[in-house]
């Protein structure tokens, strides 16, 4: 919502405000005023009503007075006392009533017929027993505020009404009387359309003003809007008429005085750029002519420079190749030591691999010998299963003999058997795992034996390929001295000639940094030269730049 607001233009922002301005004022009316004046004749109604049934009672009062002084009977003055009431009258024709603590009718201008009749039983149209109520208000408070509905004398809808009613004790009576709250909202509804209408004429009157008042605003605003973009354009000439002295006027002085200062500025911008534009082309082709001079000598001594270096570059070459040779030899040391070490590492290694596997043979051969004791063992199970199930057979057949007394030596007989059976049985696979495992380890061993012999014959290799590699590195490290000493005596020739070539090749650079230097001050001259013209096209912008310069200046 802000980003919308700030699209708009100041007339709009303008009336935007008086309406929020005025919104509150409007609300103002229905949710605080109106409120107001309605509870505020609530109160003057319950006021006016205590008033005039105060009136009546000081009627009911000087009647008895008149019967504690002798004049009257209490009978007579309670005839009095009704005449009274019956033809008081207040408002337009709004009346009074009175009824005994036993909601009987005492006097009642409209119902003269029900007079004396017990209401006890009457109730409105809301169901509401009104005198039964009335009694128990006035005994509990002496006097109060109902409302019920009732009939206007000589109509028959039913109404909202809200009485006052108050007891006079000396005579067991309740005097009342009460206004039907339609009365009341005609009032109140005539006060708001009077104060709405008093309110839309103070807001329109308000709005006018307020128009016409930012109008007055908004119009140098937009007077000094379009001047400033007339600016923007170009227009060093463009003023803001000014209307008055207020802050508006101010700022309109302010505008002109200030485009006056930058009209001034871009005229004398525009001399400057001239003048600028004028030197630069001076200097610049002096910087040419000496750039050209100095670069010739630089060409000259970078042509001696390449000379000497090509003949420093070959004497470096023939040191770089020596050297080559010299590393490569020594290169070639290098390696025979670290392949004669790594020789003597193998042999030792192979030394210990023989080792081992020695041992392993041992147990190898150590494993057949317990293979064979196991075998021994097996079979001497076997022959005690075989004689056990010989002697179950001899005892069962003697247990059945024995017949009754037998039978207990049958059964032990049977599971020794049936033990004896399960014994050649695992003796039985025993053999057969034991045998697989004795032509595993023979076959282990010939491998071993093999191995031996193997390893055997790469330990005798390794120890002749040691002593090769021992005669390499005594010749390598002869090469390595001879070409050494030659690398030595070319690199002497070649720093030499290097020497020379640097000090033509530093001559040859201060020429160029001299060229370099020059260059420079002709590339700033040039950027000094388009920047004048830059300037001078911005000043040339404005309508202010006079016109004989537009012309003579070399754009």
């Amino acid at each position: 919502m802000v980003l919308a607001l700030r699209r708009r233009s100041l007339l709009t922002k303008l009336y935007i405000a008086m309406g929020v301005v005025a919104l509150p004022l409007l609300l103002l009316q229905p949710l605080y005023i109106l409120p107001a004046i309605r509870a505020q004749h609530n109160d003057d109604r319950e006021r006016a009503l205590r008033q005039v049934v105060e009136l009546a009672y000081g009627v009911l009062e000087a009647n008895e007075a008149r019967v504690r002084a002798g004049e009257l009977t209490t009978e007579q003055a309670q005839t009095e006392a009704s005449r009274l009431l019956q033809q008081l009258r207040y408002g337009d024709s709004e009346y009074f009533w009175v009824n005994d603590l036993s909601t009987r009718l005492v006097m009642h201008p409209h119902l003269p017929d029900m007079l004396g009749q017990d209401q006890s039983g009457y109730r409105d149209s809301q169901n509401k027993a009104v005198f039964v109520d009335i009694v128990k208000l006035v005994q509990e408070q002496g006097a109060g505020f109902i409302s019920y509905m009732a009939t206007r004398p000589g109509e028959t809808t039913p109404l909202p009404k809200e009485s006052y009613v108050k007891l006079f004790a000396p005579w067991g009576w309740v005097v009342g009387t009460g206004v039907y709250v339609e009365d009341l909202d005609k009032e109140v509804a005539e006060l708001q359309q009077r104060l709405l209408l008093a309110v839309g004429a103070a807001m329109l009157l308000a709005l006018l003003v307020g128009m016409a008042f930012s109008r007055a605003v908004v119009r140098p605003v937009r007077e000094l809007a379009s001047a400033a973009h007339r600016v923007e354009q170009g227009d060093l000439n463009a003023t803001v008429p000014v209307h008055s002295e207020d802050e508006l006027g101010q700022l309109g002085h302010a505008f002109n005085t200030m485009v006056q200062g930058v009209r001034e500025m871009v005229k004398g911008l525009a001399d400057v750029a001239v003048s600028t534009v004028a030197d630069a082309d001076r200097i610049r082709r002096f910087a040419d002519n000496l750039s050209k001079a100095t670069r010739e000598q630089s060409d000259q001594l970078l042509q001696l420079a390449e000379s000497v270096q090509q003949m420093s570059r070959g004497l470096s070459q023939d040191a770089e190749q020596a050297l080559t040779a010299a590393d490569a030899a020594a290169g070639n040391g290098r390696m025979a030591e670290e392949g004669g070490v790594a020789v003597q590492a193998a042999s030792r290694k192979i030394s210990e691999i023989v080792g081992v596997v020695q041992k392993s043979e041992e147990r190898v051969v150590r494993l057949q010998a317990s293979g064979t004791v196991v075998a021994q063992m097996l079979q001497l199970i076997q022959d005690v299963s075989n004689e056990t199930s010989v002697l179950a057979v001899n005892t069962a057949i003697e247990a059945a003999r024995a017949g009754e007394h037998g039978k207990g030596f049958g059964v032990v007989a049977n599971e020794v058997r049936k033990l004896a059976d399960r014994s050649r049985e695992a003796v039985g696979h025993i053999e057969v795992l034991l045998k697989k495992n004795q032509e595993d380890i023979s076959i282990a061993a010939g491998l071993m034996q093999d191995g031996t012999s193997k390893v055997e014959e790469g330990m005798q290799l390794s120890s002749t390929a040691g002593e090769a590699l021992a005669r390499i590195v005594t010749g390598t490290r002869e090469i390595h001295t001879r070409v050494g000493q030659l690398a030595v005596d070319s690199a002497r020739q070649s720093n030499a000639g290097e020497r020379i070539a640097d000090r033509i090749q530093s001559i040859s650079n201060h020429s160029l940094d001299a060229v370099t230097g020059v260059e420079q001050i002709a590339q700033s001259v040039v950027d000094l030269h388009r920047q004048a013209q830059q300037l001078w096209a911005l000043a040339a912008r404005f309508s202010a730049t006079p016109a004989r310069q537009q012309e003579e200046t070399p754009l």
